[in-house]
């Protein structure tokens, strides 16, 4: 219970600490000493499981930009296991702590976020060629209401990634706020008054993971046949079970505590029992979810038949998953293109030319392995500019200059015009560009 003193709101603590484990040489147990034991033990078995299966995957590197998303995920259930029984131990310190694990819960998201999209496509480029032909023909719920449409398949991609990103941000800055304010004794978690930073930090926190929550949904409508083969349910419902448990757990037991349900002992406030309780409830379910992911993130996918596992030291592996820079790649260039796009400029058009130049053309555009490995995409047709010739209109100019000086030069008729228009779409002038199979 929250202690308000000279407009400051601290932790209340029990009047009495525990008795001592061991008294006169017996063992005396109390309550919360029973409730240690068993979320430690419950910890211990989602530790050592999530820690196999995740050396499985450094073992079996064989496809790092899966991976290493895949390894952020497995990561969740040690993490959220230890942080809740730490939690639990050390209760008077435990809003610090299970802020800090929170904002763990953001690196989740958008782990889970980009493996779907490295599913599609481990290129960047790949995935906006299946973005290309999406269409958006309503939201889905709660927002079918809205008439709003993206104008197409790569701002739509770009939309849901920024939903997901923003939650990166948001998480941080108010776990960092809400650790401050606590410290200072502004934050009183235990009240809804506006006069405490409490509720201010939950509306922020609960609006953005919604959004972020909405756009991954989203998203995963509209490519879902692409990723049935990953079977990617079991992993969403893997992964968004435990954000959606913690979250609601947590709500429920403030509720049960603000309505007197919960109520004070002599060696244990109400908010600390109801630490306890949601640190054993949190640690059962990291258990369960931990066996659920050796299911849902298998590391057999990623075997080769017939070879040793890869060379590539499990360590080294480890580094290249936690580095994060991938992150803050993401939300530079996203912020560049959420600017871009306010200012009326043209992010994608590239893109938005390959697009365009499908439809007049009436086939998609095909890709060809370059030498060096990189996909290079081209048409396939014999007699058919390069789009960047098309879209150049000093290269048009230039063509027009070589018919008017061809046909004053020779006096052509009419049908010789026609001859060099034909010529000219063969690639024979040194301004056109043939593209052979």
């Amino acid at each position: 219970m929250a202690n308000a003193t000279a407009q400051r709101c601290f932790t209340q603590r029990a009047p009495f600490s525990g008795p001592p484990l061991i008294q006169n040489g017996r063992l005396s147990l109390q309550t919360h000493d029973v409730g240690w034991i068993v979320a430690g033990i419950f910890t211990v078995v989602a530790t050592v499981v999530s820690f196999w299966i995740i050396g499985k995957h450094l073992m079996w590197y064989t496809k790092k930009r899966q991976q290493r998303y895949i390894v952020r995920l497995l990561l969740m259930v040690p993490i959220y296991a230890i942080v809740s029984l730490a939690s639990y131990i050390f209760w008077n310190h435990a809003i610090p702590i299970t802020l800090v694990r929170d904002s763990y819960e953001s690196f989740v998201l958008y782990s889970f976020f980009y493996l779907l999209l490295q599913y599609l496509s481990p290129t960047t480029e790949g995935q906006k060629e299946v973005f290309r032909n999406v269409v958006l023909s309503k939201w889905i719920f709660p927002l079918r209401f809205v008439k709003y449409r993206p104008k197409d398949g790569l701002y739509f991609l770009q939309l849901m990634k920024w939903g997901v990103l923003q939650y990166c941000v948001v998480r941080p800055a108010t776990t960092l706020a809400a650790v401050i304010l606590d410290f200072i004794g502004l934050y009183c978690d235990r009240s809804w008054s506006p006069g405490w930073g409490h509720i201010y930090i939950t509306i922020v926190v609960s609006a953005s993971v919604t959004i972020a929550m909405y756009c991954l949904f989203q998203l995963y409508i509209p490519i879902a046949e692409h990723l049935t083969p990953h079977k990617p349910l079991l992993k969403l419902f893997s992964v968004k079970a435990v954000v959606f448990l913690t979250f609601w757990q947590a709500t429920g037991l403030s509720v049960l505590s603000m309505f007197g349900v919960v109520k004070d002992t002599p060696y244990m406030t109400a908010d600390d029992i109801n630490t306890g309780i949601a640190a054993i409830l949190e640690t059962f379910e990291m258990m369960c979810f931990g066996v659920l992911h050796v299911r849902a993130f298998s590391y057999k996918t990623y075997c080769i038949d017939g070879q040793a596992p890869s060379q590539t030291p499990r360590l080294r592996s480890l580094i290249h998953a936690l580095d994060i820079r991938d992150l803050w790649r993401e939300i530079r260039d996203g912020s560049v293109y959420m600017t871009k796009t306010i200012r009326g400029a043209e992010p994608e058009r590239g893109a938005r030319r390959r697009t365009h130049f499908a439809r007049v053309m009436g086939r998609e555009r095909e890709f060809i392995e370059a030498k060096d490995g990189a996909r290079e995409s081209r048409y396939i047709d014999e007699y058919i500019y390069d789009e960047e010739l098309l879209l150049d209109s000093r290269a048009r100019e230039r063509h027009s200059r070589q018919d008017a000086w061809l046909n004053e030069a020779g006096g052509r008729s009419a049908s010789s015009s026609e001859d060099t228009m034909r010529r000219k779409r063969k690639g024979e002038f040194t301004g056109g560009k043939r593209i052979l199979d």
